[in-house]
């Protein structure tokens, strides 16, 4: 009784990750205009100049500088309670600050899940570890669900279609995000 239990909650979860594979084919251009759909400020990353000027343009290198120079990141995990005051210091906008802390917190689990897949698809080099890179990106992408209210662009077809496939299908509109990026 309980295999056949089993085997049908098989079946049917085999059912689901088919039909999720199926509508999630084909990510539209628009999951990687997040800036179009929420033009929230972008951080002031300048701000870590004098810790961080040698550690070159890469973004990747850049990036794992400030979260180190920040205490961010212990190895490849992120320190949730370092997060605020290394957004307080690249941002001025307060709300800009609770929606960044929050999707750093949703994006910690997925990135440290997921980074063997997210490494092909990033276009920059070995040089520098890419956790911190994959953080941020994170953190931006989903400002297509946070964005706050005043900000998005809500009578945006393409903002509409983007935010609907993102909902509907992730983890294929976060990759799709990140290769081009």
């Amino acid at each position: 009784m309980r295999t056949g239990r089993i085997l049908v909650a098989l079946i049917f979860l085999a059912l689901i990750v088919a039909f999720q594979s199926a509508k999630c084919k084909a990510a539209p251009k628009s999951v990687q205009n997040v800036n179009v759909c929420c033009p929230a400020p972008m951080p002031n990353w300048g701000v870590y100049n004098s810790e961080c000027h040698k550690s070159g343009t890469q973004p990747s290198c850049r990036l794992a500088c400030i979260f180190n120079a920040s205490s961010v990141l212990q190895g490849n995990r992120l320190i949730q309670g370092k997060v605020r005051p290394m957004l307080e210091r690249a941002f001025a906008s307060e709300p800009t600050i609770d929606v960044y802390e929050s999707n750093f917190a949703r994006c910690s689990s997925v990135v440290r899940s997921k980074y063997q897949e997210l490494s092909p698809l990033s276009r920059q080099s070995d040089a520098c570890d890419r956790h911190a890179l994959f953080y941020s990106l994170c953190a931006y992408a989903r400002l297509i669900f946070t964005c706050p209210d005043k900000m998005w662009q809500r009578n945006n077809r393409m903002c509409q279609e983007a935010k609907a496939y993102a909902k509907t299908c992730p983890w294929p509109a976060l990759k799709m995000f990140m290769k081009n990026t």
